[in-house]
């Protein structure tokens, strides 16, 4: 028996995108964001998540960056369905090569799934662009969140590349997969090993992963529900992910990026479900933090 998704409206999403654009003066016709938001008005009739996203880099802000999550396995079953859903991820990435100078790689997502590709153990997938003025440095991005895949786990380890630090922070059974498809043909990988809340209160995993982050790091764990460690072979230092940040204020202001509050400032009075945010090792090793990745969700 066949059975509809269960329809909800995508109004709200491209609402909170459209707020998105006025707050951080995205005017203009941004490459393929047009095509993200048609793609969000029909995928977004499944419910999911939806995230708006800043690049701060010193005082320079990149704001177009937006995802929608598909539902989860924890969803209703008639809402989950990894396989379409990456069918509707690559049907939107077809229409963004159909302009002349596009070209778009998939050797690495190729490479993950093999030549037999399956579907268990997807918990869950997220669709993203991220469009600069340059179409070249535009990209689209693929997310696919596993739970107990032991197997393609390990496909996406060789695929990014191994190594004792990736593994040390490998303590439970997820492990969330990161592609970038840059418009001019390169593409990328990233890792991002999962710690939730319950791991970091257990005296042997705060043993083993604690001595691998930045001192200036662990007052900023204390204020997340969970950390993430986004490793690519494309990164010159892991990204450390804040995720479910308890109080977005006071973690802003002890980060001391004065870009990255100014954003927040916006935000503060926004209606968000929650906020990770990303910062690099480097950054948290040095003098101060020029490099931020915020990311704020929603949902209908």
């Amino acid at each position: 028996m066949n059975y509809k998704p269960i329809q909800v409206d995508s109004k709200p999403y491209l609402e909170y995108l459209e707020k998105h654009k006025r707050a951080f003066d995205i005017y203009e016709d941004l490459y393929p964001l047009k095509l993200f938001e048609d793609f969000v008005q029909v995928e977004g009739r499944q419910g999911g998540l939806f995230r708006c996203g800043c690049n701060v880099t010193k005082d320079e802000l990149s704001p177009a960056r937006f995802a929608l999550l598909f539902p989860t396995q924890d969803d209703l079953q008639l809402l989950y369905n990894p396989q379409q859903q990456l069918e509707a991820a690559l049907d939107f990435f077809r229409k963004v090569e159909g302009r002349a100078e596009v070209k778009v790689n998939y050797h690495l997502l190729e490479k993950f799934f093999g030549k037999n590709p399956d579907f268990r153990g997807i918990y869950s997938i997220a669709v993203g662009i991220d469009a600069q003025t340059e179409i070249s440095e535009s990209r689209l991005k693929l997310f696919i969140y596993l739970h107990d895949a032991p197997n393609k786990i390990e496909s996406a380890i060789a695929v990014c590349g191994d190594s004792p630090k990736l593994r040390a922070f490998l303590v439970n059974n997820d492990l969330l997969v990161g592609f970038d498809f840059y418009l001019d043909g390169r593409s990328e990988i990233e890792v991002y090993p999962t710690i939730y809340q319950e791991d970091l209160e257990r005296a042997d995993i705060q043993s083993r992963i604690l001595p691998l982050l930045p001192p200036r790091a662990l007052p900023l764990l204390k204020q997340c529900k969970i950390l993430q460690v986004g490793i690519s072979p494309a990164n010159k230092s892991n990204i450390l992910y804040f995720d479910f940040i308890r109080d977005p204020n006071t973690f802003f202001d002890n980060l001391g990026n004065e870009m990255a509050k100014k954003v927040h400032a916006y935000y503060r009075h926004q209606p968000f479900r929650y906020l990770l945010v990303g910062v690099s090792e480097e950054d948290l090793y040095a003098p101060s933090i020029e490099k931020v990745k915020l990311y704020y969700f929603t949902i209908p």
